[in-house]
């Protein structure tokens, strides 16, 4: 396995020397994998790179690439470009600068590699992993109350680190994700990275270390506009997800079925047929239709072929949906129109169908187009 460690710097002349010793020493002699160790420096004033030049000479493993300053995440995916388009990584090992991250935990990393997992995360929030101690409350409150608005806004509760850059990862994610990523250049490229690798596949295990607040140097994180980022990422990613998730796509479905439905039950019900009859007809109608565009859309990664599985779970289809129309929805109708009067009955019928999205939803998904 070949493992490229990718090192973000600006302005860490003090540190860099330091941990690319501490890694070397925490490595020693692994023979499972090659270890290049690739610094991203972006052009630092204080002179990081003559400092990683000069222990250049004498460790051939080391080397180094130079942009200009367009923040953390540019740096990195010009790291994770080098890594695995030129030096042909197989896997990257992505480690900040400033001896915040225990080099000694890395070997764990690729250890969590090995033994299955394709993304593995250094984590502050699981057991074993930890927080400065001499923080005060409220930056404490901010960090675990910040990393959890990204861990439940998303909605990926079982990864418990997301905006930590101690990680590491296999080809298919940069292959999958780099030119989205490419849009974004702070410290929210380390969440929308994790986040998308989820979305293609990743096998997540997380490794607990401690965190340490660096001895030399300043933090380039910005608060104000960090918070505003990860609050317009999540909100972006949820709509997204909305929009093109299949529960986005089931309401797409389900509004052209209440277009045929409500359309019918009017026609119907305008030539004098009793507003519960019509919406039975209408009904039947909208479930042929919501069956095939969910077939053909909604759930086409679980699709169902075949005449004969066609067949029997178009049958299924009606009778689970048959349940929503006549109890719910139709029941719904029955009940308002004869509590109310019959010139409500539309109302009703919108009513009663609110009701039956939720149950639609949850049958079609768990029963109809189960895995």
């Amino acid at each position: 396995m070949n493992v490229v460690v990718v090192i973000p710097t600006y302005n860490e002349r003090e540190n860099i020397r330091v941990l690319l010793t501490k890694l070397a020493d925490a490595f020693g002699t692994k023979q499972t994998y090659t270890i290049s160790y690739l610094v991203v420096d972006d052009t630092s004033p204080d002179g990081t790179a003559t400092v990683v030049k000069a222990y250049q000479k004498t460790h051939k493993n080391v080397y180094l690439i130079s942009g200009k300053k367009e923040g953390l995440g540019k740096a990195i995916l010009r790291g994770m470009t080098e890594a695995f388009e030129h030096m042909h990584a197989d896997v990257v090992l992505q480690i900040d600068a400033d001896l915040s991250h225990d080099p000694s935990v890395a070997p764990r990393l690729l250890e969590a590699i090995e033994k299955g997992a394709t993304f593995a995360v250094g984590s502050r929030y699981i057991p074993g992993g930890a927080i400065p101690e001499n923080w005060g409350l409220i930056r404490k409150i901010y960090s675990i109350v910040g990393n959890n608005i990204v861990r439940f806004g998303l909605w990926h509760p079982n990864v418990r680190d997301w905006t930590g850059g101690y990680r590491a990862y296999t080809r298919h994610f940069y292959d999958t994700t780099h030119r989205e990523m490419e849009q974004y250049s702070g410290y929210v490229f380390q969440i929308a990275f994790l986040h998308k690798s989820i979305h293609h596949g990743a096998i997540v295990r997380e490794i607990p270390f401690h965190f340490t607040d660096r001895l030399y140097g300043h933090s380039k994180i910005a608060p104000a506009e960090y918070i505003f980022n990860i609050y317009r990422y999540i909100a972006l990613a949820r709509i997204e997800e909305f929009i093109h998730g299949s529960f986005g796509k089931f309401l797409v479905v389900g509004g052209i079925g209440f277009v045929l439905n409500a359309g019918i039950l009017v026609l119907l019900h305008k030539a004098h047929m009793s507003a519960t009859y019509a919406n039975l007809v209408g009904a039947a109608v909208a479930i042929f239709s919501n069956y095939n565009l969910n077939n053909l859309w909604t759930f086409r990664h679980k699709k169902i072929s075949g005449a004969g599985q066609y067949v029997t779970k178009l049958l299924h289809f009606y009778a689970t949906s048959a349940f929503g129309v006549i109890v719910i929805q139709t029941g719904t109708i029955a009940l308002g129109v004869r509590l109310f009067g019959d010139r409500w009955y539309f109302d009703f019928f919108l009513l009663g169908t609110a009701f039956i999205m939720v149950w639609n939803y949850v049958i079609y998904s768990k029963v109809i187009w189960k895995k």
